[in-house]
């Protein structure tokens, strides 16, 4: 992807005026399954930053997060250019400190671009996982939260029904994020 990007974005620019951008990849540590590579302008925040991640993949009940690079903790004001400064560089992104969802990133390099009006935008992002349902091989539709950390707890609807939580709406939709299944996250 990052190759293919490399070639592709800037055929895809909005028209504008050019600003340095700093394009990043999100991981799912230990679930190669879910990925997102961001371009964000140099000049927006580390908050812009984190509004987009939650608008994609995590925001459920309005959860605190946070940015480190290495043992530091930048503050949301800073400056996503002046933080995430060179090709390389890791850093990693917590959500919600209690159900917390982790998320490893790295910057790819930095490029003169035009980006449009967003501070940040998706350039791409992994497809949607295809699951299976705990009982059949119908494809799951349902995730059961007290079930997914046993191994289990993804149902097609017609096991979801018969599922002894089925009457205690717990249910959540299986969705393309490492947040599935993790407190109200609905996609």
């Amino acid at each position: 992807m990052p190759r293919h990007l490399a070639e592709c974005v800037a055929a895809h620019d909005p028209k504008g005026k050019a600003v340095r951008l700093v394009q990043l990849c999100f991981e799912a540590p230990g679930d190669p399954r879910y990925w997102l590579y961001v371009e964000a302008r140099a000049e927006s925040t580390l908050e812009q930053l984190d509004s987009l991640l939650r608008s994609v993949w995590l925001e459920c009940c309005g959860h605190m997060s946070a940015f480190y690079v290495g043992q530091a903790e930048p503050r949301k004001s800073s400056k996503v250019g002046g933080v995430l400064v060179s090709k390389g560089l890791k850093f990693r992104y917590e959500y919600d400190f209690g159900s917390t969802t982790l998320l490893n990133g790295h910057v790819i390099g930095t490029r003169e671009g035009r980006a449009g009006r967003p501070a940040a935008r998706v350039l791409a992002r992994n497809d949607p996982p295809t699951w299976s349902c705990s009982e059949c091989a119908a494809p799951a539709t349902t995730v059961c939260p007290f079930c997914l950390d046993e191994g289990g707890g993804l149902f097609c609807e017609a096991h979801a029904a018969k599922h002894p939580h089925a009457e205690e709406e717990v249910y959540l939709p299986v969705v393309n994020s490492p947040r599935m299944g993790v407190c109200g996250y609905t996609g």
